[in-house]
């Protein structure tokens, strides 16, 4: 059995599990098994699947999304009057964004004359809830697609579109402890293209920080470079609750 069927197989136990945070955490034999199976399953291999899709952008080599859990954020920041920060909206996972990455390292501040019209800014809020953090990425990140800005913008939100969060994870109202390894399960399991090495997850002082997902320049998933970094070592983060 392949790693990507058997991490399937164990999200569907895992989403039909993971409501069992309420009483204090998730079942702890699901996590060993997991673990377990983990340990053995061979590494999953990266075939071609875009099809006839639009190839979007050039001078680089794929894509990767990062997804940014917002509750880790706003406890990072703790500036709570922001816009993603002040309960006004229930931001759960949020489009950090869309990065050209090469092979071997990834380009920076490409060229940075263009201006991000309003227009964009407004679509974009929903998913990427700061102006400054809209702008801050087109500079470092989108000036190197080889798109203007409003053809990077919607490609940004296809391809956070594209990813299925799980429904157990969208909203959390109390805090959720977790192995990461269960959080990469379930979105193999809501997302049958995805495999295994094409999903990141990454965390930072015992939090769950992003998930990174990589695709090609169709925005079909593909596997992750060495560059990316690398998955969360530790066996149980926290996932601090939509506020």
């Amino acid at each position: 059995m392949t790693r990507k069927k058997i991490l399937a197989a164990l999200g569907a136990v895992v989403l039909a599990l993971i409501a069992a945070w309420e009483e204090g955490g998730l079942d702890q034999m699901v996590q060993q098994q997991l673990r377990n199976l983990g340990a053995d399953a061979p590494t999953s291999q990266t075939t071609t699947r875009s099809g006839n899709r639009q190839e979007r952008g050039t001078g680089f080599d794929y894509y990767v999304l990062a997804l940014s859990w917002s509750p880790s954020f706003c406890e990072d920041s703790g500036n709570r009057s922001s816009n993603q920060c002040n309960g006004s909206r229930d931001y759960g996972f949020v489009a950090h964004g869309l990065w050209p990455q090469n092979e071997t390292g990834w380009p920076e501040f490409c060229d940075v004359r263009a201006r991000v019209p309003d227009r964009t800014v407004d679509k974009m809020l929903p998913i990427m809830p700061a102006k400054g953090l809209i702008f801050h990425q087109w500079k470092k990140h989108g000036t190197c697609s080889g798109l203007d800005p409003q053809e990077y913008f919607e490609v940004t939100k296809a391809a956070y579109d594209s990813v299925v969060i799980p429904q157990e994870l969208r909203r959390l109202d109390r805090t959720l402890t977790i192995d990461p390894k269960v959080i990469e399960a379930a979105f193999i399991e809501v997302n049958p293209d995805l495999d295994a090495d094409e999903i990141v997850i990454n965390c930072s002082k015992n939090r769950l920080r992003e998930i990174k997902v990589c695709f090609d320049k169709s925005l079909t998933p593909r596997q992750c470079g060495r560059d990316v970094n690398r998955e969360c070592r530790s066996k149980s983060i926290r996932m601090p609750p939509v506020r």
